[in-house]
């Protein structure tokens, strides 16, 4: 729903040593608030959005954004995430509310994640048809909830298609696959290739590197050892080589 509040301000200004009053109308437009979110709630959006972001890192003018207010016709929703992939205006010039067209165009895609069934039915019920008014190419609800396996729900709503269950969700305007994977989702490009989080990759960089110190350090105590071995043996050689030349010392005489 759309709030206005109108303040009457009074301003008392002195011209010529007069006091004139001056009522002045402003307008404040308040906006509802979306719920309080759960930590997991936001753990698995955020993990969604960063795949996202690494998706579109080759897309220059791609932004993805969340929990933004998107504006159409008298109707608003913040949706999880929101995928601009051109014309998206700058950041700095968006207030709370993104209106379309008058900001910029709508969304690509939408990605909701539901962690209840109250959200779930919001999901897959009121939302989409806002979503398809808005012109939304590519729509998925991803059924996140705790101690449960992801399921993900999936349809075009510019198509006039309702949200159906399905094993993986291929969102042809990102160029990219998701898949649920038990509590994980897992995202692949347009070639197959599976997409990791930039996070992820210095991560297993990082325990390569480590694997590779330990295995260094494992080669290095090993030639230590060899070393250590030979020094010995050498030693021995050298004592039994003196103990015989002592004995043909003492023969001789």
């Amino acid at each position: 729903m759309l709030l206005k509040f109108v303040w009457q301000v009074m301003n008392y200004r002195n011209l010529r040593g007069a006091f004139v009053m001056v009522n002045t109308a402003a307008e404040l437009e308040v906006l509802e608030e979306k719920m309080s979110e759960s930590p997991w709630h936001n753990k698995n959006v955020e993990a969604v959005k960063e795949l996202l972001e690494q998706a579109l890192s080759n897309h220059p003018t791609a932004v993805v954004f969340r929990d933004l207010f998107f504006h159409f016709k008298g109707r608003r929703y913040a949706p999880d995430l929101a995928i601009v992939l051109q014309g998206a205006p700058p950041i700095e010039r968006i207030g709370l509310v993104y209106r379309i067209p008058e900001d910029g165009p709508a969304p690509d895609a939408i990605i909701e994640v539901a962690v209840s069934s109250k959200s779930l039915g919001e999901a897959l019920g009121e939302k989409v048809y806002f979503y398809a008014d808005i012109g939304i190419k590519d729509y998925l609800v991803i059924q996140a909830f705790p101690e449960k396996p992801v399921r993900l729900w999936f349809c075009r709503p510019n198509l006039g298609e309702l949200p159906n269950p399905v094993g993986e969700a291929v969102l042809e305007t990102l160029g990219v696959k998701i898949v649920a994977q038990g509590q994980k989702i897992r995202m692949f490009n347009s070639e197959g290739n599976e997409i990791v989080p930039l996070r992820e990759v210095l991560e297993r960089e990082w325990q390569q590197r480590e694997q590779e110190r330990r295995q260094w350090k494992e080669v290095e105590q090993q030639l230590i050892e060899a070393l250590e071995q030979e020094r010995r043996k050498r030693e021995e050689l050298e004592r039994r080589v003196a103990e015989l030349e002592q004995k043909l010392k003492a023969n001789k005489s």
